[in-house]
């Protein structure tokens, strides 16, 4: 079905969602037609004569884009990926592991630019159960249902440290992958020692740091 098709199925996934609530220079739709560019651009036949393409994708904004997105941003995530699997589909293009997006700021970048980076992956496939181990050896297990860490006694992972906000981070299962967001935090949340300003795809190994503890995530 090709770019047409792809611009309508996201068209009717996003656009009408967030007409009223998004605010940046840059619009889903646009962000749709880059990430097909890109995919066609670095399709590549393998030895069995597939058609491999990118199954990763990093999206550059400017600060300002970026942060007027921010309140949509996960749900957003999650409609491009549908987009991209459905589209890779219909091109019949062949991906080695899950459809994985990142959103993130580039000080560099003008309002109204948009960058991607992509990689072909092959990824561990998650079902929605993932373990987290704490420093005690402790182990807490991860599915679909949202995990929130931070200090209160309410939270899912409470850790009694000062440097830790009472709500400091979620981790949540979207798209095929679980993800960190950092919720507002006084002190940030780091995955593998970098602090980070988007919803962060998880990894097996991933080590997430907040206040003074660290979590490692484990795929199952």
């Amino acid at each position: 079905m090709g770019l047409q098709s792809f611009e309508n199925g996201l068209g009717r996934m996003v656009e009408g969602m967030f007409s009223r609530a998004f605010k940046s220079s840059v619009r889903p739709i646009e962000i749709g037609r880059r990430l097909v560019k890109e995919i066609d651009s670095k399709r590549a036949v393998d030895v069995k004569g597939r058609r491999v393409v990118p199954n990763e994708f990093v999206i550059s904004l400017s600060p300002t884009d970026q942060a007027a997105l921010a309140e949509i941003e996960v749900a957003l995530i999650a409609e491009l990926v549908e987009a991209v699997k459905e589209y890779c589909a219909d091109e019949n293009y062949h991906l080695r592991g899950a459809v994985l997006v990142t959103i993130k700021s580039d000080e560099n970048l003008t309002s109204g630019r948009i960058d991607i980076d992509s990689v072909v992956r092959k990824t561990q496939a998650v079902s929605g159960t993932a373990v987290l181990i704490l420093a005690d050896a402790r182990r807490v297990n991860v599915g679909t249902v949202p995990v929130v860490i931070g200090r209160s006694s309410d939270c899912d992972i409470p850790f009694d440290d000062s440097n830790v906000s009472r709500r400091h981070a979620e981790i949540t299962f979207l798209a095929d992958a679980h993800t960190v967001t950092d919720l507002a935090s006084t002190n940030g949340t780091k995955v593998n020692g970098v602090t980070i300003t988007a919803p962060r795809t998880l990894r097996h190994g991933d080590i997430i740091s907040v206040g003074t503890y660290t979590v490692r995530y484990e795929a199952q």
